[in-house]
């Protein structure tokens, strides 16, 4: 995969940020409940007959939303890092180590996933392509994987119009050594997200995300969506 240096310094911020994250309880239960928290929205748009899922973007925990859809019988993690090793003596972390025994988990690239075309009926890629090295791509990837009406489920921290003015012109300068800028090499508005996903090929209903006013002067906020393969 072709990759580009502010991708490349983005991976190493993450690679610190989950080593650090793993050694701290409280850190690794934030994970747990985010991703966790996600799952219920997904599950009322879930097709009852989703047998296969792959999660573009899971985290080295292992885990992400997938852990929590064990109605799925086969299901795959996928992250650029490899697999974060579980210290089974401690309760908390055997908790990961044993509800991760029946996903797979791969390390691998949203640009460049290792799966048959047509082969699967969920993706689930979320909080991942703000931090990636070709948005685009992944969503591309995404779509050759899915069969035709399989599912998407998605999200992105989105912006408002203030706020990304506000980020190009002062964030990203006066925090350009930590995290918040190193691992973002992206920062996106809603209604761009709406249009790459319908531009991929995607019938996409929006879960969460920003009011008309909140778009113009408000927060960033997680935008989610669910979407479908248009059929062939």
């Amino acid at each position: 995969m072709k990759k580009d240096q502010r991708w490349d310094e983005a991976q190493e911020t993450e690679v610190e940020f989950w080593a650090g994250m793993a050694q701290h309880d409280f850190s690794v239960l934030r994970v747990l409940a985010d991703n966790s928290e996600k799952a219920p929205l997904l599950r009322p748009y879930l097709k009852p007959n989703a047998r296969n899922a792959l999660e573009v973007g899971s985290g080295p925990f292992g885990l992400g939303i997938i852990g929590y859809l064990p109605e799925i019988p086969f299901r795959i993690a996928m992250d650029p890092l490899r697999a974060t090793r579980m210290d089974t003596n401690d309760p908390l972390r055997n908790y990961i180590e044993m509800r991760r025994k029946s996903i797979s988990y791969v390390v691998g690239y949203g640009e460049e996933i290792p799966v048959q075309s047509g082969s699967l009926d969920l993706v689930i890629c979320c909080n991942v392509i703000d931090h990636a090295s070709n948005p685009d791509l992944i969503l591309d990837e995404i779509h050759r994987v899915l069969r035709p009406g399989g599912q998407f489920f998605f999200d992105v921290h989105t912006f408002s119009v203030l706020g990304l003015i506000k980020w190009h012109t002062w964030t990203k300068f006066r925090h350009r050594d930590e995290m918040l800028v190193k691992a973002h090499p992206y920062r996106m508005f809603e209604s761009v997200i709406r249009r790459k996903i319908s531009k991929h090929g995607f019938e996409a209903r929006k879960i969460t995300g920003h009011t008309l006013l909140s778009a113009c002067i408000g927060q960033a906020v997680t935008s989610t969506f669910v979407g479908e393969k248009h059929e062939i």
